[in-house]
């Protein structure tokens, strides 16, 4: 009775193994489908970013300024720029841009001029600009042709480095100072970085 008792119990083991065999695995819920599967595939692999092209840090050639006696103008472009009545992108596009050429043939005036981004000159801007130029240059017509490139010496330029020398210039007149110098001597103490400003900015 013993023996049968026991030959029962071994076979209803097998069947709970076997159910259990075809049953998912206990980390499969209601809720999973191809997720799982999804999970364990290895991420696409995504194309490296696209290497900016960057332009030369210094200029490939010398700043020259070119009279246009033509149209009474000394030719320098970022003068110029600055000085025009120009508000928003169209001023920005006056200020970040670099005179190529001018030439005139007494009747009428053409700045040719390199832009470093194309959004620049879009939405009227170049036309606003050519307007503020034909104001300066009443007595001849104007044109402004323009094209994309990198530029150098432009308004924007020479404001960044008019700012940069007065910066260097302030700077250089704090740590000349002789009580500056004498505090630094007596109580170990220095001047923080950054804290120094030109007049006036």
């Amino acid at each position: 009775m013993a023996r049968a008792a026991q030959q029962a119990q071994a076979q209803g083991q097998a069947h709970d193994q076997a159910v259990a065999d075809d049953e998912p695995p206990s980390w499969v819920t209601e809720f999973s489908d191809d997720t799982a599967v999804a999970a364990e595939a290895p991420a696409a692999v995504s194309p490296p970013p696209t290497a900016r092209v960057q332009a030369p840090s210094a200029a490939p050639h010398a700043y020259t300024i070119t009279p246009v006696p033509a149209i009474g103008w000394d030719g320098n472009w970022p003068a110029l720029a600055a000085s025009l009545p120009l508000r928003g992108v169209a001023q920005q596009l006056a200020f970040q841009t670099e005179l190529v050429d001018c030439s005139s043939d007494g009747a009428s005036a053409t700045f040719r001029l390199r832009v470093p981004v194309d959004t620049l000159r879009a939405s009227g801007n170049s036309e606003k600009l050519c307007a503020a130029l034909q104001e300066r240059f009443p007595a001849v017509r104007i044109n402004v042709d323009t094209e994309i490139g990198p530029v150098w010496y432009t308004a924007s330029a020479e404001a960044r480095a008019r700012r940069e020398q007065l910066q260097r210039e302030a700077e250089e007149t704090v740590a000349a100072d002789p009580f500056i110098q004498a505090l630094e001597q007596t109580f170990d103490a220095f001047v923080v970085p950054g804290s120094v400003r030109p007049i006036g900015t």
